[in-house]
């Protein structure tokens, strides 16, 4: 074969021609990509078995954390609604006693003046004639506000004659942080005068039903008893407002 002068001249190499070893080759190069990809799926999916077997413990372990607070909390609520019923209980069991050592002192303070009223009336000592006031009694009628009435007036010593006057009934109290007066005739249909007629040879009860104002408390009954005639006398009693059941 002719060589041209000054050309580069490239060397080549015969080989034989084998059709299957190249489809081999390839086949190879495709099953190694295949097992690589296999084995980074085993292993993918085996890790991620591993993390989720953790994560469930953790989640089992912060669901019984949850559970004990819970049940610390429902525990700790169901204190605090038997210390509020307790604690309104002793307001109710204080309220109550202070009621009924207020009913007890206003029931001591009637009962006193009763004894001093029969005292008077039973001492030999005692020389009053005439005109006396009795006792004031103050009951309850079941409906608020409403009170029943009775004042006692009474004859001392002789009883031949019989005693003409009048008297005056005042309730005396606190309405709107002002101490006020209240005449009988404006808290009961009863009387009609400011002078209440008095004529009786032993005694003369005045009696009815009353209505006490709104935000008025009222305190004591303030009384003004006058026996007219040939042996005219005045007299005065008060009475603290103490109401019977």
């Amino acid at each position: 074969m002719a060589v041209v002068k000054g050309s580069k001249q490239l060397r080549m190499i015969v080989v034989p021609y084998r059709p299957g070893a190249l489809w081999a080759l390839r086949a190879g190069i495709v099953l190694l990509v295949l097992a690589g990809a296999g084995v980074s799926y085993l292993y993918g999916y085996y890790r991620g078995v591993e993390e989720n077997g953790e994560a469930r413990v953790e989640r089992n372990q912060l669901a019984e954390a949850i559970e004990v607070i819970t049940n610390q909390n429902t525990d700790l609520k169901q204190q605090v609604v038997n210390l509020g019923q307790m604690n309104q209980v002793d307001k109710q069991a204080l309220v109550s006693v202070q009621a009924t050592i207020l009913n007890l002192r206003e029931n001591i303070s009637q009962l006193q003046e009763d004894v001093l009223f029969y005292k008077q009336i039973m001492s030999p000592e005692n020389t009053e004639t005439g005109l006396i006031i009795g006792q004031l009694d103050l009951t309850v009628t079941g409906q608020p506000g409403h009170l029943r009435y009775r004042f006692e007036f009474k004859q001392q010593g002789n009883n031949e004659n019989v005693i003409t006057g009048y008297t005056n009934i005042n309730v005396l109290g606190m309405q709107d942080d002002q101490e006020i007066s209240i005449p009988l005739r404006s808290l009961t249909d009863a009387e009609q005068s400011l002078d209440i007629r008095l004529q009786f040879r032993y005694f003369q009860n005045i009696e009815g039903e009353l209505v006490l104002p709104d935000n008025f408390t009222p305190e004591r009954v303030q009384i003004l008893a006058v026996a007219e005639g040939s042996e005219p006398k005045t007299v005065q009693k008060s009475f603290s407002w103490v109401v019977r059941n």
